[in-house]
């Protein structure tokens, strides 16, 4: 009997050490729970958060397609696709024959209408010849004369020079063929002076301050083909109709051609502006910007916070912060400093204290 009474004991004490066990592996489960993984964004250096970059797209300052104002034959071009060429220059000229027989033509006209005119002149002075044949003949000589004047321009026009220094960017037509007025027969385009156009959006127009703009201040572009090169930039111009299907405008720069780069219209480019030139500048002072999802309240007091993680201890705690406007780039916060890490996402999940790890993405996710 005392034998069954101790095994009951015994089995008891092993049901009671199994449960025992089985909590802390429970109790050793929940706090392995609570160290989840989050998200985490570094505060930048308020400086550093005005620099903006823009992708831009390059085009030539003066391009131009380039028509003869007559109909004709090409005789010939005499230039080829890439040929930098100064202004008045030949680029081609037509087949002038039929032209210059009509100059000859006109010419003779007028010559016979000059004679007619004189003589009728001399006559009227003696009154051997009416007023009205002598207007007959004034008016016979202006029209003679403006025909000529009208074929010497057609002759001039069978030639066709540039009109302003550039480089042949393409070439539409071939010699011998057939031509209309106005039909291009070349693209010429500057290449001294490049165009660098981007987009800025209405939230970054809509606070650029006149007043404290400084005038002296350049942005830079970069280009893929020199990385780690930088080239001011001056502005030309600016757009105040959005561009279609955008809520931007769209902003013209200008870049005289760097002579160790070829830069060609077409290519893409990269311009950094800082903002903190161009803009209200009460609208930066003192904040730095934050995504809006790193910013909650504490259920605690109700404040408004931001979660800060502890590297060294692997914990998070609330911070008292003080937010601005809302920007582009996030909303503006003071009460924290640049290189501190600050949970973005679950906040409401988080408590004082709380272990967190930082959230690190599977290669390949």
């Amino acid at each position: 009997m005392h034998f069954f009474r101790l095994s009951q004991v015994a089995i008891v004490t092993l049901m009671g050490l199994g449960l025992l066990s089985g909590c802390q592996q429970e109790v050793s489960e929940q706090q392995q729970e609570v160290i989840r993984p989050v998200k985490l964004f570094t505060v930048a250096d308020p400086v550093q958060q005005q620099l903006r970059s823009f992708p831009a797209k390059v085009s030539a300052t003066d391009e131009a397609e380039i028509s003869f104002r007559i109909p004709g034959q090409i005789e010939q071009i005499k230039v080829k696709q890439g040929d930098e060429v100064a202004r008045g220059q030949v680029l081609a000229y037509l087949d002038d024959r039929d032209v210059r027989n009509e100059l000859q033509d006109r010419q003779a006209s007028y010559e016979l209408a000059k004679v007619e005119f004189d003589r009728a002149s001399s006559l009227l002075g003696k009154k051997a010849v009416s007023k009205s044949s002598f207007d007959n003949a004034s008016a016979q000589l202006k029209s003679a004369e403006a025909a000529l004047k009208l074929s010497r321009d057609r002759l001039a026009y069978s030639i066709l020079k540039a009109p302003f220094a550039g480089r042949i960017a393409q070439t539409l037509a071939e010699a011998h063929q057939q031509v209309q007025a106005q039909q291009p027969v070349l693209v010429l385009q500057s290449s001294k002076q490049l165009d660098i156009s981007i987009q800025v959006p209405e939230s970054i127009v809509s606070h650029v301050n006149r007043q404290s703009l400084n005038g002296d201040y350049q942005p830079v572009v970069t280009f893929p083909g020199a990385p780690g090169q930088t080239f001011p930039v001056s502005y030309k111009e600016h757009a105040t109709r959005v561009t279609p299907g955008t809520q931007s405008y769209e902003v013209t720069l200008t870049l005289p051609v760097p002579d160790n780069l070829t830069v060609l219209p077409g290519m893409t480019a990269t311009v950094m502006i800082d903002l903190g030139q161009v803009l209200d500048p009460e609208l930066y002072r003192g904040s730095i910007l934050v995504p809006v999802s790193a910013v909650g309240k504490n259920d605690a007091d109700n404040k408004t916070v931001v979660w800060l993680f502890d590297e060294e201890t692997g914990q998070v705690k609330p911070v008292a912060v003080t937010t601005g406007g809302i920007t582009e780039g996030g909303i503006q916060v003071s009460g924290i400093n640049p290189g501190d890490q600050i949970v973005t996402a679950g906040l409401s999940q988080l408590y004082d204290g709380m272990f967190v790890k930082p959230l690190r993405r599977e290669r390949g996710l």
